[in-house]
């Protein structure tokens, strides 16, 4: 602990040490592990894995069979670094990654108090509740303040180009193949592309100023990699792939624990079919999440799931400073509406049927009770 003393020598004010001095926008300090914590993106997803992602770890996404809710989560993710003005790195193994950052939702303008609001003294007095937030100076053209740890995002609506435009982004995919770079040493650590991608994360974070041993940082890098595996990243055998893999996975790790930085991979269902490779994949990565889509499934029909689109597992949470591992809550699903896409726990519903006859009531003798209670 620390104390703030003023000229006349008295304490005014204890500051805890650790606290989160860096004062980076879009982030917070875990209050269970004083680590420095940032967003992904959906609010429910945030409360499920204890309030956040760790700056400096990595985070994997387990897609879905045919991908059509996990690259949500990834919208979500690289919207909440545009919205808090992060540093931005984006690889797509799918589709170019000029086209996924065209289709990031809009962040929801909140509502502004007109005069008549105010009309009832009693009223602006309770509004002053946040008197903090009046002076926060826009950051956007759009006029979007961004002083919320989540924003809320509508995925019925983009972005707008000029919000793009004012955040650093740089991307990279695995197509933009130079035929010089193809043909690299067989003796390699890491074949091509994976090496030439950790080169330029590596470039990207050190340039930017992003290394835990900079004097002194005032933002975070957000890094997402879509369908990491897929076939454009082929380089040669299925071993070499996997191989390569996991050898590109331990390295990005290293990397991100000296960073102020938090990375998001994707990777497709097909190449996590070998059990032994997808347990190794799981051991490297800090957080795993697992989608199961009901898209092509028989529990689409099934009455219990009519209400929700999959169901998400929580496989593997971080365990941070703490001797404890952290509370994994199972039995989540997810359902995608037009502007939301949510998660929350899932309870097997009552099983009352119409023609079921209510239950007798008995007394403490055993013996029917006219009086029902």
């Amino acid at each position: 602990m620390s104390s703030n003393i003023n000229q006349t020598g008295k304490v005014t004010s204890f500051r805890k040490k650790g606290a989160n001095s860096l004062n980076i926008r879009g982030t917070r300090i875990s209050a269970q592990n004083a680590q420095l914590l940032t967003s992904t993106g959906s609010s429910t997803l945030d409360f499920f894995i204890g309030g956040g992602l760790a700056v400096g770890t990595l985070c994997l996404i387990e897609e879905d069979l045919y991908n059509s809710y996990s690259h949500v989560l990834v919208k979500y993710f690289l919207t909440e670094g545009v919205a808090n003005n992060h540093k931005l790195f984006l690889s797509s193994g799918e589709k170019p990654s000029e086209i996924i950052l065209k289709e990031l939702p809009s962040i929801r303008v909140p509502e502004v108090k007109t005069e008549a609001t105010f009309q009832n003294p009693g009223l602006k007095d309770e509004l002053k509740i946040a008197w903090r937030y009046q002076k926060q100076q826009t950051t956007f053209a759009s006029d979007i303040q961004a002083y919320s740890y989540n924003h809320g995002y509508d995925l019925s609506k983009t972005l707008p180009e000029e919000m793009l435009k004012n955040c650093s982004i740089s991307t990279w995919d695995p197509f933009e193949k130079n035929p010089e770079d193809c043909y690299e040493n067989e003796q390699s650590f890491i074949s091509f592309p994976y090496s030439h991608l950790l080169e330029r994360i590596s470039s990207e974070i050190t340039s930017n100023g992003y290394r835990t041993s900079a004097k002194s940082c005032d933002n975070i890098m957000r890094l997402a990699i879509t369908a990491l595996g897929s076939p454009l990243w082929n380089s040669g055998s299925e071993k070499n792939q996997e191989l390569s893999i996991i050898r590109f996975l331990y390295l990005l790790k290293g990397l991100l624990r000296t960073s102020f930085a938090v990375a998001v991979i994707t990777m497709p269902s097909y190449i996590l079919q070998n059990q032994v490779f997808r347990n190794r994949v799981r051991q490297v990565c800090d957080t795993v999440i697992n989608l199961e889509s009901f898209v092509g499934s028989d529990k689409k029909s099934n009455p219990v799931f009519k209400e929700y689109n999959g169901l998400l597992q929580l496989v593997k949470l971080p365990v941070l400073n703490t001797f404890m591992y952290p509370n994994k809550t199972s039995d989540l699903a997810f359902k995608l509406k037009r502007k939301d896409f949510i998660i929350e726990r899932w309870h097997l519903p009552p099983e009352f049927g119409e023609d079921q006859e209510e239950p007798a009531s008995f007394g403490c003798s055993g013996q029917k009770n006219k009086l029902d209670f």
